[in-house]
């Protein structure tokens, strides 16, 4: 894990404290005040992925996707689990 937990952490609540969709371009910006600076989408995407895989992270019910890629790991918006 690249960014520290507990403030990508924080960076999704922030976003959904504010009603934003908590994906790597908004959990980006919200980081920058709680660690700082901004990170690349693609950091925060795979840090982002990699919570929810131990649990810490969920994701938020989506929008059908319609493409015949997957949807792009930049684009899965998270919740915190329970919210």
């Amino acid at each position: 894990m690249t960014i520290d937990a507990d403030a990508l952490i924080k960076a999704v609540r922030a976003c959904n404290v504010v009603g934003e969709l908590a994906r790597a371009d908004n959990v980006s910006a919200m980081l920058s005040p709680i660690a700082g600076r901004r990170w690349d989408h693609n950091t925060v995407a795979d840090d982002l992925a990699e919570l929810e895989s131990h649990g810490k992270l969920k994701r938020a019910q989506g929008f059908e996707w319609e493409g015949s890629e997957p949807l792009p790991k930049t684009r899965i918006a998270y919740v915190l689990p329970g919210d």
